[in-house]
């Protein structure tokens, strides 16, 4: 009979995180962008113009030269350069993520993780509305429909978890070493473009460079969110199981980490 006030409780405070986040995700939103006119539209125009501008180019360069396996130039590199613009947003700001929250965790309800959920949410949100818009434009002028929509909105909660944990991992190690740290994430992001597989799927290198490649998780995830839009056109090459191995080994350690690290960032 005392079941029921338990259950009660852990649903009420599951409300009550839901709550605290929705809010968090609001004021990131005013902190970002403002209040004042469409200050908003920013959160998704930024990755929208980055993106469409990095599938001009390579369409330019590429000219009239058709891409392996017959693939939409622009909805290819869309969705290569917007799923990494999630992982650099999230990764990148993560050594500061929650300086603009700071006064916040006075409350007892707000908390160091409530803090990178909500920016995680929100930046996860936006790109999946920007992919969603521009999938929806390249349908309608060329035809090429997404083949499976729903392993894409996958793809994309793959990233934005994997990030997650990378950026637990970052932001407990600036709370030790801070200068150090906050300099080396922005290059690491960088680094992490050729191992991303923006710009390529790994069926189109040798042997040997895919064995190397593969052992890089968001290699994986490129593949996995490129088949949901190409279908069977395209020999997908990921595993699964080695990327949500990663997933959670990465946001293990994050929240490991994030525990030694609370004294260091709540002082």
């Amino acid at each position: 009979m005392r079941a029921a006030p338990e259950e009660i409780g852990f649903f009420q405070a599951l409300r009550a995180r839901q709550r605290v986040i929705i809010a968090l995700m609001m004021r990131e939103l005013h902190t970002r962008f403002g209040r004042e006119n469409l200050g908003y539209v920013w959160l998704f125009v930024e990755p929208a113009l980055l993106g469409v501008g990095v599938s001009i180019w390579q369409y330019m360069v590429g000219g009239s030269a058709s891409m392996p396996g017959g693939l939409n130039k622009f909805a290819f590199f869309l969705i290569g350069y917007i799923l990494f613009y999630l992982f650099r947003t999230l990764v990148g700001r993560s050594p500061r993520g929650i300086s603009s929250n700071f006064q916040l965790l006075y409350h007892s309800r707000v908390t160091i993780e409530a803090v990178m959920w909500a920016r995680t949410l929100l930046d996860g949100a936006a790109v999946m509305v920007c992919i969603c818009v521009f999938l929806l434009a390249i349908g309608m002028f060329y035809g090429d429909w997404p083949d499976n929509p729903l392993q894409m909105a996958v793809g994309v909660a793959f990233m934005a978890l994997l990030a997650h944990g990378t950026g637990l991992i970052f932001l407990s190690a600036t709370a030790v070493g801070s200068e150090l740290v906050d300099r080396l994430v922005h290059p690491f992001t960088y680094l992490s473009i050729p191992f991303s597989g923006m710009f390529y799927m790994v069926w189109w290198l040798p042997g040997s460079f895919q064995e190397v490649l593969l052992w890089s998780p968001l290699i994986h995830i490129m593949e996995f969110t490129r088949e949901g839009q190409f279908g069977n056109r395209v020999p997908a090459v990921y595993d699964l199981n080695f990327l949500i191995t990663w997933i959670v080994m990465v946001n293990f350690l994050g929240l490991c980490a994030l525990k030694a690290a609370k004294p260091h960032l709540e002082s």
